[in-house]
């Protein structure tokens, strides 16, 4: 989701599930290239294959829709997946290029990355907005190719959708305590999760009424986990959960609750 990629965005696990899944039938059938690679040895033979690498960009809208939102003039990191495919040769370096719409301020603190064989490694990037862009989606294309050569490449194209209005709240849910639930005294683990149409930006929590914890989300997340551990007296007591859009609307999650 907050190119910006982490590993924990809505449809990352999934993606990441395939991508595993992807890697494991590349690695036993996928064609290999000619020419050497960084990683020694002959195509084929010499104990190394060298394959054409693999890229992925983490930011995934829902099932197989890439691209994440953002609001005009907003910074967003994009989480770059590179996947070599290579099988019994030595690491294998990388170079990175990633190209955005006119006018889109692009950051790749990375060039260039060293992959062992048959692994896999995250780069992150960050492309920010002009700030009059329209509503649409501009779309972000990552390019990886391997040093030394001109025709052993992987891409991806990903999406920095621009909204400029959101009337939708966050919805707020799997909230421990739950409500009518009894827990022991001392301490407890807080938690709840939020989702939004477009990005989630922070959770609170309020215990009786007394503010005691904000997690501040990525940019580019539509669901966001928030944990906190506190202190608890006997007794009853209540947990007041809100969340927040980047545009403020807001949703508040109440659970009434003893501590026994």
């Amino acid at each position: 989701m907050h190119v910006s990629i982490l590993p924990t965005h809505r449809g990352r696990s999934a993606l990441t599930g395939a991508l595993v899944a992807v890697l494991a039938l590349g690695l036993m059938a996928g064609p290999a290239f000619a020419g050497k690679g960084s990683g020694g040895g002959k195509p084929g033979g010499g104990g190394c294959t060298p394959k054409a690498p693999l890229v992925a960009v983490d930011n995934t809208w829902a099932w197989g829709q890439t691209g994440s939102f953002g609001l005009p003039g907003q910074r967003l990191m994009f989480a770059i997946n590179i996947i070599n495919y290579d099988i019994g040769c030595r690491s294998s370096t990388f170079a990175i290029n990633l190209q955005a719409p006119s006018g889109f301020a692009v950051e790749l603190p990375a060039t260039s990355v060293s992959v062992a064989s048959s692994n896999s490694k995250y780069v992150y990037a960050y492309v920010t907005s002009p700030v009059g862009s329209a509503d649409g989606d501009y779309p972000v294309t990552v390019t990886v190719t391997r040093s030394g050569t001109t025709g052993t490449s992987g891409s991806a194209t990903t999406n920095y959708k621009v909204y400029s209005s959101d009337s939708v709240s966050p919805t707020l849910y799997w909230a421990s305590p739950g409500a009518g639930a009894t827990v022991s005294g001392g301490s407890f683990n807080f938690s709840v999760s939020a989702n939004d149409d477009h990005a989630v930006k922070s959770i609170e929590l309020y215990l009786d009424g007394a503010y005691r914890s904000t997690t501040d989300c990525d940019d580019v997340s539509a669901s966001c986990q928030f944990y906190y551990t506190s202190s608890i007296a006997v007794g009853q007591h209540t947990a007041t959960f809100k969340s927040f859009d980047w545009l403020g609307n807001s949703s508040v999650l109440t659970s009434d609750f003893t501590a026994s």
